[in-house]
C-alpha cells in the first residue's frame, strides 16, 4: 500500500517553504506518493478560437498565456517530486470553464458554480482534448515540457457525486451523474492511449461521505453500483485504478454491518467484473469539527478546529481523535487490496474544510509559519508503514 499525501494550494507546495517537503522525505516510513492539483477554468480561462483540439493546446502552451506561470510551477513541483524518488499524480479540481457549459444555469445550493459538467463529453470535445494535452506534456520521457517532468497517474476528475451538478439531468445517458462519469472516463482513457508513455489514470475519485440519508449528491454505493455496471467489460488501453475517497470510512469508522465503505467498495466491483477487484484511496483522513471565531476579511470567515469535536469520549478531544481514527483505519486498509492511502494535506487555511496533519499555517509579522505545535498526527504519519 502505497503512502501518499495530496498537496492542495500555496500553503502545502511541494518544497521547503514551509517545510513540505523535508518532512515527507523524512522520518522511519517517508511519504512515497504525492497528488499535486490542476484547476481548469485558471488555465484556460477563455474558449479556442478556433474551437479545436489543436488550438486548445496551442493556447494551453502559450509562453505568454494564462496557463504558462500555473505550469511553470507545478512542473517544478513535479520535477522535484520525482527527483527525490516519489510517484507523482495530477488532479483535476472538480471545476469547468463557464465555456464549456450552456450559460445562465445555476447551481443549486451549495455546489460552486464552476462544478457544473461540461456539455461535451466525447472524444472530440474541450475536456477530452484537456486530458490529451495533460497526457503529452507529462508523458514518460518529459519531452512535453520545460524541465522534462513527469506524473505516473492522472486523476482527471474529482467527487463527481459530490460537487459536480446537475446530479441529474435528461442529458446524461440514464439521466444520472453516473452516466455522465461513464462517459467522461471511456473519452479519458480512449485519448490518453493514443498518448506514448501517457500517464495511468485514476477514477472516479467518489466521495464516500455521500450517504442515502444525505440531501446533497448521490449516495456513494449507488453512484458506484451504476457505474461499474456502465463500464463493465470495459477494458482501456491505458492502467486505470478505481479511486476513492475514504473520510467517511477514517472518521465513522466501519458501516454498521461491520464492514469498511472500502470493502463494499470491492464487493461491488467483484459483482461487475471489475478486473483486479482493488481501491485507490486518492483523498481522505479525518475531517475536524471547526467553529467560526470571526473574520479574516470583510468577506472571509475564519474558522478554527473545535477541540470538543471528538465523536468518541474516550478520546482527550477532536486532535487525538484525529490520530487514533487514522491508525485505525491505516491497519484495516493495509490488510486489503487497496493500493495507496492518501492523507489530505499537511498544512490547513483557516477555512471552514480542516483535516490536516500539522493544522492551520498562521499569519504572523515575520510571515507565513507552520502551526506549532503540530497535532500529534504530525508525529503519527512518518511511522506508519503497510
Amino acid at each position: 500500500m502505497r503512502k501518499g499525501i495530496s498537496l492542495i494550494g500555496d500553503v502545502n507546495r511541494y518544497d521547503d517553504a514551509l517545510g513540505v517537503r523535508p518532512y515527507l522525505l523524512a522520518g522511519t516510513h517517508p511519504t512515497t506518493f504525492v497528488s499535486l492539483w490542476l484547476s481548469w477554468p485558471t488555465v484556460q480561462p477563455l474558449a479556442p478560437e478556433p474551437f479545436t483540439r489543436e488550438q486548445a493546446a496551442a493556447d494551453l502552451g502559450d509562453p505568454a498565456g494564462p496557463a504558462a506561470a500555473v505550469f511553470a510551477a507545478l512542473d517544478a513541483q513535479i520535477a522535484r517530486a520525482k527527483a527525490d524518488g516519489l510517484e507523482v499524480a495530477l488532479t483535476l479540481c472538480q471545476a469547468f470553464p463557464d465555456w464549456t457549459h450552456a450559460p445562465g444555469t445555476v447551481p443549486p445550493a451549495p455546489l460552486p458554480p464552476d462544478a457544473q459538467v461540461p456539455a461535451d463529453r466525447s472524444l472530440d470535445g474541450p475536456w477530452a482534448w484537456l486530458v490529451a494535452y495533460l497526457c503529452e506534456r507529462y508523458a514518460r520521457g518529459g519531452a512535453g515540457n520545460p524541465v522534462g517532468a513527469r506524473v505516473d497517474r492522472l486523476q482527471p476528475m474529482n467527487e463527481p457525486n459530490l460537487t459536480w451538478w446537475p446530479q441529474a439531468s435528461p442529458a446524461y445517458p440514464g439521466g444520472t451523474i453516473a452516466g455522465a462519469v461513464a462517459e467522461l472516463a471511456r473519452s479519458a482513457a480512449t485519448v490518453a492511449a493514443a498518448v506514448p508513455g501517457s500517464p495511468g489514470l485514476l477514477l472516479p475519485a467518489t466521495s464516500d461521505v455521500v450517504s442515502a440519508a444525505s440531501p446533497h449528491g448521490t449516495p456513494w454505493d449507488a453512484f458506484t453500483d451504476e457505474l461499474l455496471a456502465r463500464l463493465r467489460g470495459w477494458r482501456p488501453g491505458v492502467p486505470v485504478g478505481w479511486a476513492q475517497h475514504n473520510y467517511a470510512d477514517v472518521k465513522l469508522g466501519p458501516l454498521p454491518d461491520g464492514r469498511w465503505r472500502v470493502e463494499r467498495l470491492l464487493e461491488l466491483q467483484r459483482a461487475h467484473d471489475w478486473p483486479e477487484p482493488s481501491v485507490w484511496l486518492t483523498e481522505g483522513g479525518y475531517q475536524f469539527g471547526v467553529r467560526r471565531d470571526g473574520w479574516i476579511a470583510p468577506d472571509v470567515e475564519r474558522w478554527v478546529v473545535d477541540p470538543d469535536s471528538a465523536r468518541d469520549a474516550a478520546h482527550a478531544d477532536a486532535v487525538a481523535e484525529q490520530v487514533a481514527a487514522i491508525e485505525r483505519n491505516w491497519a484495516a486498509m493495509a490488510t486489503l487490496p487497496v493500493r495507496l492511502w492518501t492523507q489530505y494535506q499537511v498544512n490547513d487555511r483557516d477555512v471552514r474544510f480542516q483535516s490536516s496533519l500539522r493544522g492551520p499555517v498562521r499569519e504572523t509579522p515575520a510571515g507565513r509559519l507552520p502551526n506549532d505545535p503540530p497535532y500529534p498526527a504530525y508525529e503519527l504519519w512518518p511511522t506508519l508503514s503497510a
